[in-house]
């Protein structure tokens, strides 16, 4: 009797590896498919995009260290070098020019931002934790972020393609925020709703920017006073 023979072709028509066993009876053993399906090919592929992402989130989160440090310009491939642990020429496998790096952290880093501010500004009901930076609100975008936050708006004022990625970003984080402020603001025609969510918006924005007076001596008494203002107009 003829043992199992698994028998490699390759298809001239589409180039794809083709795996056949050859028995006695034309059969295809149960076992054999069960180890072609672990033979390079489409998981193969699958394991070699995955591991790409994995170094290009490497080199982009040790560019945002770097960039929060530094700024854009100030960091160069060979701090990202050191920092990510890889070689420059490692580094210009996955990212072709440091702009290409800056434009991706800047894409990440905007895209977070609207995520943050998607899933906590419906939380809120005053603007208390909103301006005050050592609120819970705030701990929860970390400063490296903030950093690079303050980096993104800078650059966006010389550069037009990070306006355009500032602009639509804010548009999708609009439409985000004014669906989930409708069911608490019904009384609100759909253009009142959406002032106040842009007040809210410049202020957050400003408070990222810019916080109100010295961490080290607030006045409580007076950050009531602009709170209460402020909650009137937006929440009330």
């Amino acid at each position: 009797m003829v043992a199992a023979r698994p028998v490699l072709s390759a298809s001239r028509q589409t180039g794809k590896r083709i795996y056949a066993c050859i028995t006695p009876l034309g059969k295809m053993p149960d076992s054999f498919e069960k180890r072609a399906q672990s033979f390079p090919g489409v998981k193969m592929k699958q394991a070699e995009e995955s591991f790409f992402r994995q170094r290009q989130q490497l080199i982009i989160s040790a560019a945002m260290s770097c960039f929060s440090r530094s700024g854009f310009h100030g960091a160069s491939m060979a701090d990202i070098s050191r920092e990510s642990g890889l070689g420059a020429g490692q580094i210009y496998r996955y990212f072709h020019s440091k702009e290409a790096i800056v434009s991706e952290t800047i894409t990440s880093i905007v895209r977070a931002w609207s995520a943050f501010l998607a899933e906590h500004l419906p939380q809120q009901h005053s603007t208390a934790a909103i301006i005050r930076s050592d609120s819970d609100f705030w701990h929860q975008w970390p400063l490296r972020e903030r950093r690079l936050l303050l980096e993104t708006y800078s650059e966006a004022s010389r550069n037009e393609r990070v306006r355009d990625i500032l602009a639509q970003e804010e548009a999708l984080l609009l439409t985000t925020l004014t669906s989930a402020f409708a069911s608490r603001w019904p009384q609100l025609s759909s253009q009142q709703r959406l002032y106040r969510i842009q007040l809210m918006l410049l202020l957050v924005d400003g408070v990222a920017c810019r916080a109100f007076g010295d961490e080290n001596s607030l006045d409580d008494t007076e950050l009531a006073r602009i709170n209460a203002i402020l909650s009137q107009r937006i929440f009330c």
